[in-house]
């Protein structure tokens, strides 16, 4: 049975394995090394919110796997996808038009006329950057994957500053948290707003310990948050940012260093090797040389496609 005739059906938690064998032979061939954890991808296969599609040929293997989400109640759809190298290539294009489908499907359930469908892809992934290109998407930014390497016998620098930084876990906090994350973040790509119960159902998603918020003052006042998650400590053993936020009233003012170096000594008393986290290198705000000023270099571009008109 041809690939490009394959069956498919819905995936979840049963097909965890397949799914991350399909994942692990994409990622190697493109980038030489596994992006992912088995924990995450269960995650994501339990998640409500995502539609998750299996491809399988004639001997009932999985040979292509996709998922997609629709962004709180826009018209926004994210979606990704693999084909395992060793199949038919004629699948992929099948498979992003299924996806675009069911984009348009869910999008339309909530009273959009058309979908804003969008893709992040390795910079190394030609393959599926060429599906994307030739079905009508292009590309928007790029987000750059930095690092920093934490030496074991010397704890990062300290420089003395006007910013105090404390772990929250109140819910008074994590609503000012919230609320400063929002305002942060109102001119980046893509930005969507959001309910503080769709922030805290994602902050706790993978559990109370899987995510930390740290809040920065100026003069007893907050006006930067950084979350931290366990995303990389199993495969990079690496602390990571997952959100650095600083309002637009406090900016130059040495909170965002002072966010990055207090966790960079966090990292290294917990024997961290290194500290990650994702820029979008157009982002306004500047983020990309406070980041090359306390020491991160990049180490992965992934650029981010996509087709059709933003519905706000």
């Amino acid at each position: 049975m041809p690939t490009t005739t394959a069956t498919q059906r819905s995936v979840g938690p049963d097909d965890l394995d397949a799914v991350c064998e399909v994942i692990a032979e994409c990622d190697l061939a493109t980038v030489g090394f596994l992006d992912f954890t088995r924990d995450e991808i269960a995650t994501e296969l339990a998640k409500a919110t995502v539609e998750n599609t299996g491809w399988y040929d004639g001997q009932g293997a999985l040979v292509g796997y996709g998922w997609l989400k629709r962004v709180e109640r826009t018209n926004q759809v994210e979606l990704d996808l693999y084909l395992r190298p060793s199949s038919d290539p004629a699948l992929g294009p099948a498979m992003l038009a299924t996806l675009e489908g069911r984009a348009a499907a869910v999008v339309t359930e909530v009273g959009h006329a058309a979908p804003w469908v969008y893709a992040n892809v390795y910079r190394e992934d030609a393959v599926t950057q060429e599906w994307l290109r030739a079905s009508g998407f292009s590309r928007q930014t790029t987000f750059t994957r930095m690092r920093i390497d934490l030496d074991p016998g010397r704890p990062p620098e300290q420089p003395a500053s006007d910013v105090a930084v404390r772990r929250i876990t109140e819910d008074a906090d994590l609503r000012v948290a919230h609320e400063i994350e929002e305002e942060s973040f109102l001119e980046h790509y893509g930005n969507v707003p959001t309910s503080y119960e769709s922030w805290l159902e994602r902050l706790l998603d993978r559990g109370e310990d899987f995510r930390h918020v740290y809040l920065a003052e100026l003069d007893g006042t907050p006006v930067g948050l950084l979350t931290t998650t366990r995303q990389f400590e199993e495969d990079e053993d690496a602390g990571y940012v997952r959100t650095l936020g600083v309002l637009p009233s406090a900016r130059g003012r040495g909170v965002g260093t002072a966010l990055l170096r207090d966790c960079f000594a966090r990292a290294h008393r917990d024997g961290r090797r290194a500290v990650l986290l994702h820029v979008d290198v157009a982002n306004v705000t500047g983020a990309l040389r406070v980041y090359e000023s306390v020491g991160m270099r990049p180490v992965l571009e992934i650029d981010s496609w996509a087709k059709g008109e933003r519905v706000d």
